[in-house]
């Protein structure tokens, strides 16, 4: 939890106060008001009159934004397809299927997988289109400030409205102001306990990635088992392949990678702004 920073807007009038859950306390009849208060930013309150401290200090929340800043999300990068899958039916298969893959995060430079793939043994072969990355998502954002106006309330009965305050009285001790007087709460002390939802992207879309992939009947990539293919995102291609070489090696390389973008959620207010030391005061006609 964190206590809310002294931030207040401008106040479009200002308004009278008393003190919350206090005993009735009737404004004596030739003195003026017992109370003065003043409400508006922080930084532009005047002291109370004849140097006195005041009587209470706080709060008048304002509302609080139902919405973060906006997240945003990084570039979807185009990622190199990683395996292949040969067949033992020319295209479109339909015979024994055996995978030959490099692993995740294959750079793309020569691999050669743990287990061959023997000439007997396949007759096509399908190639892995590459893909768009997931994007980042930007940090999580705090939460904008919740408005408040500060309040100050001094005691007194200065025959005289001091500049810039209005007279008021104390509420009866159920918080209640009597008829023809109009009701204000404000809180000592306001605990912010809001958060922000997580920032999360959408499905990476748009872009453009094409690699080249090739495969190699030794381990230095030397000796060619098929021509190289050029695949696009979203492209699944089968091809039949007639060798006398066992399936060894492969490489890619993306020869086309524009980036993608996703959609950044908007992230919501979680939580509330509570009031604590709760004051009711009464201000006149």
């Amino acid at each position: 939890m964190r206590k809310l920073s002294l931030l207040a807007l401008s106040a479009a009038t200002l308004l009278a106060c008393g003190e919350w859950f206090g005993p009735p306390l009737d404004p004596p009849l030739d003195s003026g008001p017992v109370l003065w208060m003043w409400v508006g930013p922080k930084d532009e309150a005047p002291p109370c009159v004849d140097g006195q401290p005041p009587k209470w200090e706080g709060w008048m929340p304002q509302g609080s934004p139902d919405s973060c800043e906006p997240c945003t999300c990084g570039p979807a990068a185009c990622t190199l397809p990683s395996r292949v899958s040969t067949n033992a039916s020319a295209c479109p298969g339909g015979g024994r299927s055996i995978e030959f893959g490099a692993g995740a995060g294959w750079d793309g430079t020569c691999a050669t997988p743990a287990s061959p793939v023997e000439p007997g043994e396949f007759a096509s072969v399908v190639y892995e289109p590459p893909t768009l990355s997931p994007c980042t998502p930007s940090k999580t954002p705090e939460p904008p400030p919740a408005p408040a106006l500060f309040v100050r309330v001094c005691a007194g009965n200065t025959a005289q409205d001091p500049p810039g305050f209005v007279d008021c009285m104390q509420a009866s001790k159920e918080g209640t102001c009597r008829d023809g007087l109009t009701r204000h709460e404000f809180f000592e002390a306001l605990i912010d306990d809001r958060a922000c939802a997580p920032c999360e992207c959408g499905p990476p879309a748009g872009g453009k990635c094409v690699a080249n992939v090739s495969l190699y009947g030794d381990g230095a990539c030397g000796a060619q088992v098929d021509a190289a293919l050029s695949i696009s995102a979203g492209d699944i291609r089968c091809t039949d392949i007639d060798s006398t070489l066992a399936l060894v090696a492969l490489r890619a390389e993306l020869v086309e990678a524009e980036p993608g973008a996703c959609a950044a959620s908007v992230p919501a207010v979680i939580g509330d702004v509570e009031g604590r030391e709760p004051r009711v005061v009464c201000s006149f006609p």
